[in-house]
């Protein structure tokens, strides 16, 4: 699967949001994070990553959504991950990605409810 197919990032007033699909690993983060790093406005605070269509999730990828928070944190804003089923989500709770540092919503409308102004 192609890199641009993986993922598309989507601006609204309040947020970014990144929907993501299929395996992030190793070699899917190798071709994703310089696309996003482009398509990811610099002054992007609050994200928004909907793991809804995510089959598979490993250290590489958890590590690419620190590299979001980082980006988060750095512009004065806060990492919301959504939608999460499965192994994508036994992860994300296994590494602490479901409290203070990251919050987590089980649905979509209910993490872009979170950066309402």
């Amino acid at each position: 699967m192609m890199a641009s197919h993986m993922f598309e990032v989507q601006t609204a007033t309040n947020y970014a949001l990144i929907r993501f699909s299929g395996f992030i690993d190793a070699g899917a983060v190798q071709q994703i994070k310089p696309l996003l790093q482009q398509q990811l406005p610099a002054s992007t605070g609050n994200i928004v990553v909907d793991l809804e269509k995510v089959e598979f999730l490993d250290s590489h990828g958890v590590g690419l959504f620190v590299s979001l928070l980082k980006r988060a944190h750095q512009n004065n804003g806060r990492l919301v991950l959504a939608v999460a089923t499965g192994q994508p989500a036994a992860v994300l709770q296994m590494v602490g990605f479901n409290g203070e540092l990251v919050s987590y919503c089980a649905s979509l409308e209910e993490a872009k409810r979170s950066f309402a102004s």
